[in-house]
């Protein structure tokens, strides 16, 4: 059963201001495709930045970059990896390669020319394979059916790309490990009334994301923490038929990740959540007209027991709890009316397994529940020995007694 596809996580995010769809979308990826890799960028360190070179018209006067964004080998369960207290001492060459050492901070971003123009930390998609696969039988983890998008708005940053010249956007991950594969689509709405609009930066205030580290580790056991916050805003004008319009960008991430070993590495704990807040208002002169906020939550909590019999396999019992809230409200004008849609998708599951024997069980819960005005909907799946003993819907009327 695809429950993922019932998650309207990615529709969520789609919502915006801008309720036209763009008139070009210019792809940002490889420009020939080969076996394996497809059109996809491959990311393998901190340091490495993918770009496309583009040309926009210069009659543009809206940018949106929906960026995609996938991670396999090292990286595939970033949202476990340890701090290691080798990997505060080290210089940043050695960094880049010491394997699942650098804790549970990654931020994909893009950039234009050079210069960063906005980043997402992930939400954390759970794959088949990881934390137990007997949890993913016959549900899905959130997303991993319909993995998320990332949208950043460019409209502030089309002062450095309406010269009718090519410039690079590049597409890169803080504290990568390898391998990511990164692409992106621009989403470009151009004034048919015009032959060309003129725009202007106002406010680039990009200070550096806060990172606190702490590592105690006496080999397997030990403990490590890593905390982040960042606030960034962007702003820029733009004027078009549609008027002088400056269009205000304000970015706001909190992350806390725990990573626990106990008993010779018997017994893991691993706590993460990631907190993300978007704001987008245009302006025009002193007043604002138009004016959308996503508020995301995604904390995972895995807890993990193994018991390692003499002379027989390893017996893995696991705990886990994944969830994302969201709220997006549009409004329109300081008078206007105000829209709001609330997501909260939740996944609760338990089981054992042998490791590398093929054998497990185990028993979840998925519960979903969407809001959208006076429409909503609602759905709880449970699941044990690898079928469905439990999928409900529920009524408009048994949401808003819930809430």
């Amino acid at each position: 059963m695809d429950f993922s596809r019932a998650m309207l996580y990615p529709c969520v995010v789609r919502e915006s201001l801008y309720r036209e769809p763009a008139d070009l979308v210019l792809p940002i990826s490889k420009p020939d495709g080969q076996y394996g890799s497809g059109f996809w960028y491959r990311i393998d360190n901190e340091t490495g930045v993918e770009s496309t070179t583009v040309a926009i018209p210069r009659n543009t006067y809206r940018a949106v970059l929906e960026i995609f964004v996938s991670y396999h080998g090292e990286d595939e369960s970033w949202y476990t990896n340890p701090l290691r207290n080798n990997y505060l001492h080290q210089p940043t060459a050695a960094k880049v390669s010491a394997p699942r050492a650098n804790g549970a901070f990654r931020q994909v971003y893009a950039t234009i020319d050079g210069k960063y123009v906005g980043g997402h930390v992930p939400f954390p998609v759970i794959y088949s394979s990881a934390i137990n696969p007997v949890f993913w039988s016959p549900v899905a983890a959130i997303g991993a059916f319909d993995m998320p998008s990332y949208d950043l708005d460019l409209t502030p940053f089309l002062a450095l790309m309406l010269d009718g010249r090519p410039h690079e956007i590049g597409l890169g991950v803080c504290s990568a490990l390898p391998h990511w594969l990164v692409n992106a689509n621009l989403h470009l709405w151009v004034d048919y009334w015009s032959d060309a609009v003129q725009a202007g930066p106002v406010e680039y205030f990009v200070p550096a994301i806060q990172m606190n580290r702490n590592a105690e580790w006496r080999n397997p056991d030990g403990q490590s923490e890593i905390g982040a916050e960042g606030l960034e805003r962007f702003a820029g004008w733009v004027s078009s038929s549609r008027g002088n319009l400056t269009t205000e960008v304000r970015h706001k991430i909190k992350l806390k990740s725990q990573v626990q070993v106990q008993n010779r590495g018997a017994v893991t704990q691993i706590d993460f959540i990631v907190k993300e807040r978007t704001m987008v208002t245009v302006m025009k002169g002193n007043q604002w007209l138009a004016r959308a906020q996503t508020v995301m939550d995604a904390p995972l909590q895995v807890q993990t027991a193994t018991v390692n019999a003499a002379g027989g396999p390893v017996l893995q019992k696991t705990r886990f709890f994944h969830q994302l809230m969201e709220a997006v409200s549009l409004s329109e004008g300081q008078a206007g009316a105000t829209t709001t849609r609330e997501l909260t998708d939740r996944q609760d599951a338990e089981g054992s397994a042998l490791v590398g024997e093929g054998w497990g069980s185990g028993r979840s819960r998925s519960s979903y529940q969407y809001r959208d005005g006076s429409k909503c909907y609602a759905r709880n799946v449970a699941t044990a020995g690898g079928a469905v003993i439990q999928d409900r819907k529920a009524s408009c009327f048994a949401v808003a007694d819930d809430a």
